[in-house]
C-alpha cells in the first residue's frame, strides 16, 4: 500500500512550468481533486495529509531542488516510518514521448538525478515510481538544458489532460495496486 507519494520537481517561480516540474503539476492536481493542501511547508520539503481508503496518505514536493530530492525523500520516510515499497515517486522522463506514462515497483535512476539522489539516500531502487513523458529530448539539446525548458506551445495544450492522465493514474495505484496500474497505463 502507498503511504508517501513524492512529486519531483524544482522550487521557485523560475521553475514552474519547466519540464522537469511535472512532477510537482500532478501532485499538486491530485491534492487539489482529494480536496487537500500543504499544511507543512518545511525547508526540505512541503507536505500535505488526505484520507484515502480509510487511510492516511501524505503527499509531498521536496524543496530541495531536483539533484537532492532524496534528502527529503529519506527525512520523511524515517520521520513517518514509511518503508520504501510504501514509497510512489512522480517524476519526468525525457526519454519517454510526451503523453506517455510509465509505472514501475523498481528500477534504476534512467538518467534523472532527482531519482538517483533518492536511490543514493534510501540506498535501495525499491520504491514505486510513475515516469511521465516529456520527450524527446532532441539531439541537439543537453538533457539538462530541455528538461529546464517551458514546453511547448503543442505540449502546453495537451499538458492539462496528461495532467489528469497522471492523476488517475496515481488513484489506480492507491484503489487497485501498482499491478493493475502497470497493466493500464504501460502501454
Amino acid at each position: 500500500m502507498i503511504r508517501l507519494i513524492v512529486g519531483l520537481g524544482n522550487p521557485g517561480t523560475e521553475y514552474e512550468n519547466n519540464r522537469h516540474n511535472i512532477g510537482f503539476m500532478v501532485v499538486d492536481q491530485f491534492l487539489a481533486k482529494k480536496r487537500g493542501k500543504y499544511t507543512e511547508e518545511k525547508p526540505l520539503y512541503h507536505l500535505a495529509t488526505v484520507r484515502i481508503k480509510g487511510q492516511h496518505l501524505c503527499i509531498a514536493k521536496p524543496q530541495t531542488y531536483m539533484n537532492l530530492s532524496g534528502e527529503a525523500v529519506k527525512t520523511l520516510a524515517q520521520r513517518l516510518d514509511i518503508i520504501t515499497e510504501e514509497i510512489l515517486v512522480v517524476a519526468d522522463d525525457f526519454a519517454l514521448p510526451f503523453g506517455k506514462l510509465r509505472v514501475r515497483k523498481q528500477g534504476s535512476d534512467g538518467g534523472h538525478n532527482g531519482l538517483a539522489s533518492i536511490i543514493e539516500e534510501l540506498g535501495t531502487t525499491a520504491f514505486r515510481r510513475l515516469r511521465l513523458g516529456i520527450g524527446p529530448c532532441p539531439e541537439d539539446i543537453r538533457a539538462e538544458d530541455f528538461v529546464l525548458e517551458e514546453f511547448c506551445k503543442e505540449e502546453l495544450d495537451k499538458l492539462p489532460d496528461f495532467i489528469k492522465l497522471g492523476v488517475r493514474c496515481i488513484e489506480t495505484t492507491l484503489y487497485c495496486g501498482i499491478d493493475a496500474a502497470m497493466n493500464e497505463y504501460n502501454g
